[in-house]
């Protein structure tokens, strides 16, 4: 074998070898992964809103799973979110204004967690406590348009 060939065959070896063990895939940071995954909690709120919402289950079910995302993290917003609108649509009223209590005080900007909390304290009979909610709200936030034109209804 020629000098030359012996060259050209081993460069071709190691050109196959160091191919073979090159990455099949892009180089990904981990965080890219974990938010293309998505927080498992919010994936467990997501199946259990579905359940409800597409008849696939028990809606029992699906509340005990957001009940159990409430335990791991008791201020997570998806779950009460979801549990304080459930708590509506059933009329445990009581319980949406835990639930939207609890919401407006970990996001005081947030216009619909204060109007649903108003709207759930009317329906526990407690007008007082809704209108002095509304308005507080509006001190702060003064052009929350939904609460006010609420609060100008009470």
């Amino acid at each position: 074998m020629k000098k030359s060939t012996l060259i050209a065959f081993i460069g071709a070896v190691i050109l196959a070898v160091v191919l073979w063990q090159m990455p099949r895939t892009p180089h990904q940071e981990t965080a890219e992964i974990v938010a293309e995954e998505g927080n498992p909690l919010d994936q467990k709120v997501d199946e259990a809103v579905a359940i409800i919402q597409n008849g696939e289950g028990p809606p029992m079910q699906a509340i005990g799973m957001l009940l159990e995302v409430l335990r791991e993290d008791p201020n997570h917003e998806k779950a009460l979110l979801w549990l304080g609108n459930f708590s509506m649509m059933s009329g445990q009223w009581e319980k949406a204004v835990d639930r939207f209590h609890q919401l407006s005080q970990l996001h005081p900007e947030n216009e619909l967690y204060t109007l649903n909390k108003v709207q759930a304290l009317m329906q526990v009979g407690d007008t007082t406590a809704a209108l002095s909610n509304a308005n507080e709200y509006l001190n702060a936030y003064p052009e929350a348009n939904r609460v006010k034109d609420f609060a100008e209804g009470l």
